[in-house]
């Protein structure tokens, strides 16, 4: 543990969800290859669609509607009904499947492993401070056994952008009725966690399992945390 300023106790902490609580690498990668190999089996008007022509596909949409990159879920959505189209598939049908293909996408995607020692720790600082989600994913909380230690989620999309635009921030620090330098975001990004939550007032702690460089970040965190665990030193 490392700090880079005098620490003061806050009231209330905000978590990143992707590579802080969990390592999501895997599970998107296994998520995107069962999409992959189901639109190939299942429709043939997707029966060619391998990952080159995947991603080829997703850049040119968010070229042509930008909007849709601060909305993961939406944006797959998109993507999936304009490879079914590109197919020949109708356009109503094609949305349809979509949005199944996506649900299914979606429950795949939040199959992710949390440690043990990570669920202990959530237990019990939701036991003494609020706590929230700020991410720019779309995990599903609720079956990736997460949900119950949160009093709020806050999810890019529908309106509100991805870090480190200030939206989310604001909501929770409204919901919460603290104010910013009142509450604690954890994350392990040093753009998107570490610069959102001091751009806008935040306190925030740099989860650095990596061993990243310190130099690379824009503005320094309150403090820097070799492992989650060490977060339990510091609030508990």
């Amino acid at each position: 543990m490392h700090f880079y300023r005098r620490w003061q106790p806050v009231a209330a902490i905000s978590f990143d969800l992707d590579d802080t609580l969990y390592d999501n690498g895997p599970a998107i990668e296994r998520a995107e290859q069962w999409m992959l190999a189901h639109l190939r089996s299942e429709y043939l008007a997707t029966a060619m669609l391998d990952k080159p022509r995947w991603l080829e596909l997703k850049r040119n949409l968010l070229l042509e509607q930008p909007a849709l990159r601060h909305d993961v879920s939406l944006a797959r959505r998109h993507g999936i009904q304009a490879a079914l189209m590109a197919g020949g598939m109708a356009e109503t049908k094609a949305a349809q499947e979509a949005e199944s293909v996506f649900a299914a996408f979606l429950a795949e995607r939040s199959r992710i492993e949390v440690s043990a020692s990570t669920h202990a720790l959530l237990a019990r600082l939701a036991e003494r401070y609020p706590l929230a989600v700020i991410t720019n994913g779309n995990l599903d909380l609720a079956q990736a056994r997460l949900a119950d230690y949160f009093t709020l989620v806050c999810k890019a999309g529908e309106g509100a952008r991805m870090k480190p635009a200030p939206d989310m921030f604001r909501q929770v620090q409204e919901s919460l009725g603290l104010a910013p330098e009142q509450i604690l975001h954890v994350g392990d990004h040093p753009e998107t966690d570490v610069l959102g939550a001091r751009l806008h007032g935040f306190r925030a702690a740099w989860l650095n399992e990596r061993q990243q460089p310190w130099r690379q970040l824009k503005l320094l965190p309150d403090v820097e945390l070799a492992t989650l665990d060490e977060l339990g030193e510091l609030l508990l």
